[in-house]
């Protein structure tokens, strides 16, 4: 292109000499440009052509590594049909319908803690209809303008609280926040989770569970899928082992109603609605102590799972940080070695019963948010850590099938 366009303003200039000399010598002293401005006007112009140029390589650039990204999958396998179906058939700024059911409706009307026990004094019994749940885990879900709820709507079957230690004297209530500033007296593990989770299930689980012409035991959170079970992840943010007697009895309700999985040494994992995840600070010597009965399981480190320590008894998640697991990922695409990595540590996650999870997974560009969570996603990730729902490429799929509430 360069080539071409330089041999014609060749043309030009010459044939701009040819006719010049058969002026009268007034009218050419006339046509001779001003030299300085004839010098300001072409470096003017090379810079445009430069910058034209270079973000047409960078345009080409970007395109290559997305196309590279999507074809590198197997186009035969199913998450891969995924990916590009959701890439050439569905407009990414088209918000879905809202759903009309009742957790939708909670999520519009929500405005303070409060709400999270207020809303569900009437109850629905179309509550979670129509929703789909996923293997995803909503991270830092206080954060969300309607914590847990959001989540819910959107199918999420994790979901994350950080917790504190009581500030007021005589509370016994566990603060929710991301650091010791942000804490409110209102925001409470019990407000915000516990409390709203205990109404649900006590509603859904009022008449006989019939399932399969047989009685079964018990109803979860999502009534398309009554049989999954909620993964309430804390992550311990205070001194773990003083923490620790805080958790056990803000969970002796949702116990005593048998709603928590289990292990115990005679029967084995007892599944029920919800499962209890323990992270950060949680000290792991107290939860592995009781070699007879478990009903909170550890986040084992996923970087460390080939450790004897970590197993299905006593642990039910398996995270890393992405960057600290796999380093630098240059030039927005994994290597073939993180790769490996990335399916290596996902399976010995697997073989032990566990769900991998990344977390710090990088939010820019999308599109290589997108090509790394299709990856985790072929590999058979366990749980997907999410941010920000509408920038997830498979939530937006399962709208079309479901009726799962996104927040655009």
């Amino acid at each position: 292109m360069e080539r071409r366009y330089s041999s014609s303003a060749v043309s030009v200039s010459s044939s701009y000499r040819s006719w010049k000399g058969l002026l009268h010598p007034y009218e050419r002293q006339n046509t001779q440009p001003d030299s300085k401005k004839r010098i300001f006007s072409k470096l003017w112009f090379r810079i445009v052509v430069l910058l034209f140029v270079t973000g047409i390589i960078a345009t080409l650039l970007v395109l290559h590594l997305a196309t590279a990204s999507l074809w590198s999958l197997r186009t035969n396998d199913y998450y891969a049909r995924i990916w590009l179906s959701l890439l050439f058939s569905l407009p990414r700024r088209n918000a879905p319908k809202a759903p009309s059911n009742r957790i939708s409706s909670l999520v519009d009307d929500w405005h303070t803690p409060k709400d999270s026990i207020g809303l569900l004094s009437q109850w629905s019994s179309d509550f979670t209809q129509g929703i789909r749940p996923m293997p995803c885990h909503s991270h830092n879900d206080y954060w969300r303008t309607v914590p847990l709820f959001e989540a819910l709507a959107a199918g999420c079957t994790g979901v994350e609280a950080d917790i504190y230690l009581p500030t007021k004297a005589g509370s016994e209530d566990l603060l929710v926040g991301h650091t010791r500033n942000s804490l409110t007296q209102d925001r409470t593990l019990q407000s915000l989770y516990i409390g709203p989770l205990s109404i649900i299930l006590e509603n859904l689980n009022k008449d006989p569970v019939i399932r399969n012409d047989s009685v079964s035991t018990w109803n979860g959170i999502f009534q398309s899928s009554p049989n999954t079970t909620m993964t309430l992840f804390l992550d311990f943010k205070s001194n773990g082992t003083e923490l620790w007697p805080y958790v056990n009895k803000q969970l002796d309700h949702l116990r005593s109603k048998n709603r928590l999985t289990h292990w115990n040494s005679s029967t084995g994992m007892i599944w029920a609605p919800i499962i209890v995840v323990a992270s950060g600070n949680a000290p792991f010597n107290l939860l592995n102590s009781n070699t007879t009965y478990r009903d909170i399981f550890y986040d084992a480190p996923l970087e460390d799972i080939s450790n004897p320590l970590y197993n299905n008894t006593n642990s039910y998640y398996a995270s890393c940080s992405m960057s600290k697991a796999l380093g630098q990922q240059w030039f927005w695409k994994f290597s073939s070695a993180q790769l490996d990595k990335i399916s290596a540590q996902i399976s010995a996650a697997s073989n032990k019963g566990l769900k991998a999870r990344y977390w710090d997974i990088p939010e820019w560009p999308v599109t290589f948010k997108e090509y790394i969570l299709g990856i985790l996603v072929e590999n058979g990730i366990g749980m997907v850590n999410v941010d920000v729902f509408s920038s997830t490429l498979f939530f937006p799929l399962l709208t079309r099938f479901a009726r799962n509430r996104l927040i655009w």
